[in-house]
């Protein structure tokens, strides 16, 4: 009989444990921006850029930074720090890095093909364009070109990021009178994929309308758009408690749902632009992970399929969860994002200079 008791046990103790799991919904997957800009003296254009806007005798004079990287400033083409920044990105449960990208000719461009990419492919965290030149470039037949370029240069590597079978692609656009419009992009895409191949687009599109913030009918209506999300907080709305955040991404994704896309919602660790913008300085509190946390509970409410992290290394906006020097938890914001995946979060060793 105390077997029959013990076997029933154990029994309703594994049921009760999957029933709880089940009831559980997997977290949104996290994709993170990420910037591979940045360039020393010590680098192949033997220059300070975004770290620094002066450069006297290889040293950098007015830090742009609010907070220093725990390994100090480094290249983007330094290819140990980006092998460490995907192992952190890996440990901390982040899924992905949309990294920025304004053509092959720069930092970033050359950065995300020789380096960032094959360091990817070792990893479980993928990588893809956040193509920021759309924003600006008014002829759609160039942009179409480089980017249709780079997707069959990278055509199924295992380091990008796929959904559905098909590369991501992030179109970046400023709030303000951006050149991209739902005609020019059907052009683009149409252009892209003719010679590339199928895309899943990601559209940055927030404006304010009607007495509220959503995105505009013209792009609901835009065929071929796979997801809908913005930025961030910090410029066509400045809002970061979460009584403001709730309502404001609510509405927002509302307005998605009426369509077929999927949403996608940022989340700020901090913010202090205040050395690059100080005539429109805007400051976020980091407030040792509470304001990460508000933004994350507010995306979930809303109902987020994907969640932003802006991000993790743009630097002179201060808005990293790349480990710091200047914080007493320099991984902080990476054990929070781990335990949102019910991972430990383990520092992977630094990189080698």
């Amino acid at each position: 009989m105390r077997r029959v008791l013990r076997s029933l046990s154990l029994w309703l103790v594994t049921l009760a444990g999957l029933t709880a799991a089940e009831s559980v919904p997997p977290h949104p997957p996290v994709w993170a921006f990420y910037y591979a800009w940045y360039d020393t003296p010590a680098g192949p254009k033997a220059r300070w850029s975004f770290w620094a806007d002066k450069q006297e005798a290889g040293k950098a004079t007015r830090w742009l930074s609010p907070a220093q990287p725990l390994i100090g400033a480094y290249d983007s083409t330094h290819v140990a720090t980006t092998a460490w920044h995907l192992q952190l990105a890996d440990a901390a449960g982040i899924d992905a890095f949309l990294v920025s990208w304004w053509g092959g000719a720069n930092t970033s461009g050359q950065a995300f093909e020789t380096v960032i990419l094959p360091a990817a492919a070792k990893t479980k965290v993928k990588v893809a364009l956040n193509c920021e030149l759309a924003q600006f470039h008014a002829e759609v037949p160039k942009l179409a070109e480089q980017l249709s370029g780079i997707l069959l240069r990278t055509k199924g590597h295992p380091g990008y990021l796929h959904v559905d079978g098909r590369p991501v692609v992030y179109l970046y656009q400023v709030p303000f009178a951006p050149k991209l419009t739902p005609a020019t992009f059907t052009q683009l895409r149409t252009a892209v994929e003719k010679r590339a191949g199928p895309v899943w687009w990601a559209m940055d599109k927030i404006a304010y309308q009607k007495g509220s913030y959503g995105v505009p009918a013209a792009w609901r209506q835009t065929p071929g758009i796979d997801a809908l999300g913005f930025y961030g907080t910090f410029s066509v709305k400045r809002i970061s408690t979460e009584a403001e955040l709730t309502p404001f991404f609510r509405n927002y994704a509302a307005e998605v749902r009426q369509t077929s896309c999927k949403l996608l919602l940022p989340m700020h660790p901090a913010l202090d632009n205040s050395r690059i913008q100080p005539d429109t300085a805007y400051v976020i509190k980091g407030l040792e992970g509470a304001t990460l946390q508000a933004y994350h509970r507010s995306a979930l409410a809303a109902g987020a399929d994907i969640l932003l992290l802006t991000s993790f290394n743009e630097w002179p906006e201060g808005t990293v969860v790349e480990p710091s020097a200047d914080w007493a938890d320099p991984y902080q914001y990476l054990r929070i994002i781990a335990g949102w995946k019910g991972k430990a979060f383990t520092p992977p060793p630094l990189p080698p200079k």
